[in-house]
């Protein structure tokens, strides 16, 4: 039997020479390099999206809390589930279903926290933390496990991104989290079943001043925001001054 003159190794493509086989297989490597680059941007944009999207939420439950506390309390947790919502609408809502509801939400903010912190730790949304230094105290390694059971008992936005920003797994931070998030709003709706009375009242006060309230949150947020740009240029301008005289005297120098 003859032997085959054809090289060992990979069979050519047929109809395409050397010169377009070797485009191709690049074309290939530029389509795997832009996959994986797609996947680590979605890898670092996806907690700044969830917690973004949740803080907004919370902000519009805010400003709604007269319209929606005597007519939608459900929708209300689902905004905004902190313990003062709760306590405030907790009575008078189904347990299970604000319980789901509510344990849900705050699972889902404190796994935004925990996201940021692992994948950008710098972000605009943890500013909040008075920058990374209370993070990046709490991140050390022998106080992971303290903190990893303080979330079966409270969670808050500093312990999310502490234990983020070190090596705890998302899975065994999800296994102290979704306890505690259950724990925690059973707690608070609880409590709001003790208090419902009073609270009852404060919903119907606040259902009877909708219109005032509302507008009122409205022009508070309005102000704020003024004053916040006001406070900026007003800093712009006192960190422009110094050079500005320097400047001056640079000029006035014979």
């Amino acid at each position: 039997m003859p032997a085959s003159s054809d090289p060992i190794g990979p069979a050519p493509v047929a109809g395409l020479p050397a010169s377009e086989l070797a485009e191709v297989a690049q074309g290939e490597g530029f389509a795997q390099a832009g996959s994986s680059g797609l996947r680590r941007l979605a890898r670092r944009l996806w907690p700044a999206l969830l917690t973004g999207s949740l803080l907004g939420l919370g902000a519009i439950g805010l400003a709604l809390v007269p319209a929606l506390a005597g007519r939608a309390p459900l929708l209300l947790i689902a905004l905004r589930p902190t313990w003062a919502i709760l306590l405030l609408v907790g009575g008078s809502v189904p347990f299970v279903p604000a319980l789901l509801i509510a344990a849900f939400f705050r699972t889902l903010v404190d796994v935004g926290y925990f996201g940021l912190a692992r994948n950008n730790i710098r972000s605009v949304l943890l500013r909040r933390l008075r920058g990374s230094r209370l993070v990046t105290a709490l991140a050390r390694p022998r106080t992971q496990t303290p903190l990893l059971w303080f979330c079966l008992f409270n969670t808050n936005a500093a312990v999310d991104a502490a234990l983020g920003a070190g090596d705890v797994p998302m899975h065994r931070f999800l296994r102290f989290l979704i306890p505690g998030s259950l724990l925690s709003a059973a707690l608070y709706l609880t409590a709001a079943r003790a208090v419902a009375p009073w609270m009852r009242s404060a919903v119907n006060w606040l259902d009877a001043h909708l219109t005032y309230l509302v507008l009122g949150g409205l022009a508070l947020t309005l102000a704020q925001a003024a004053g916040r740009v006001g406070l900026r240029r007003w800093r712009g301008r006192r960190a422009g001054l110094p050079m500005e005289r320097h400047r001056g005297n640079g000029d006035n120098t014979p």
